[in-house]
């Protein structure tokens, strides 16, 4: 099963810089970290700026359905073609979507898992 880790803390940044610290040291004393997969957000409103319901909707509809490209997945959605683009742009940039070299649109995850930390 492929995962994605998405993580919600107001810290995410100093948890970000003390995870490739960690990770940084390991390698250098010759024992590399095993790679992790990991999108932080400082906020739920943040996350929620991002995979947004349709972006959610493109998500599980490509992990179904791999599309040959913007035009032919914004016909599968019933969407605008500029807003689909717009959203797989996001999502590209956000390691949620791969396009390949001849356009291909896939979403590689199994799973996306989520925690968002309520306290300090």
């Amino acid at each position: 099963m492929i995962e994605r880790d998405i993580r919600v803390d107001t810290d995410a940044l100093e948890q970000a810089a003390a995870e490739i610290a960690t990770a940084w040291k390991a390698a250098e004393a010759g024992h590399p970290a095993a790679p992790t997969d990991r999108l932080y957000f400082a906020s739920w409103e943040a996350l929620c700026a991002v995979l947004t319901p349709k972006r959610y909707e493109l998500l599980r509809h490509l992990r179904r359905a791999p599309a040959d490209g913007i035009r032919a997945l914004a016909r599968d959605l019933g969407r605008d073609v500029k807003r689909v683009h717009e959203d797989v742009t996001v999502l590209e940039e956000l390691g949620l979507v791969e396009r390949g070299a001849d356009g291909r649109l896939t979403m590689p995850f199994d799973e996306i898992a989520s925690s968002i930390r309520f306290a300090a």
